[in-house]
């Protein structure tokens, strides 16, 4: 006696599901990383504004694998200064004291670091929906 049980068909869609809740998730860690710059875009301090227009995001997909990465460079005389004003602790220029911050954030030092720790349920969050989206 002998059974034979193809499990082609169920395997492909557990691969379908897998690459569905990987391009849900995917398009959600996008997402996070766009509200992210934004938020961080409108917290940086502001001289001549080459901070805050420096702003980058890189998003990439490969192998089954998600990332994204927010950054700021604003290099003056070969200094980094996008470093050092979010590292530091300073005292606000006029124009950066002036400025009003955004969801409940404040221009000034840290300004990558406060909104992705302050956010960081939320994006968590999405990426999970995203991912649950993306089985149905």
């Amino acid at each position: 006696m002998s059974f034979t049980f193809d499990a082609s068909n169920f395997i492909s869609g557990i691969s379908a599901a897998s690459r569905g809740a990987l391009e849900g998730a995917a398009q959600a860690l996008g997402d996070s990383g766009d509200d992210l710059a934004r938020v961080a875009q409108n917290i940086a301090p502001i001289d001549k504004g080459t901070l805050r227009q420096s702003v980058k995001k890189k998003f990439k997909l490969t192998a089954g694998k998600a990332s994204v990465d927010v950054s700021f460079r604003a290099v003056e005389d070969g200094f980094n200064y996008a470093i050092w004003t979010h590292e530091m602790d300073y005292k606000l220029g006029p124009t950066s004291a002036g400025a009003g911050g955004i969801d409940g954030y404040e221009v000034g030092n840290k300004y990558l670091e406060r909104p992705l720790r302050g956010n960081a349920d939320k994006y968590v969050r999405w990426i999970a929906d995203g991912a649950r989206g993306g089985l149905t």
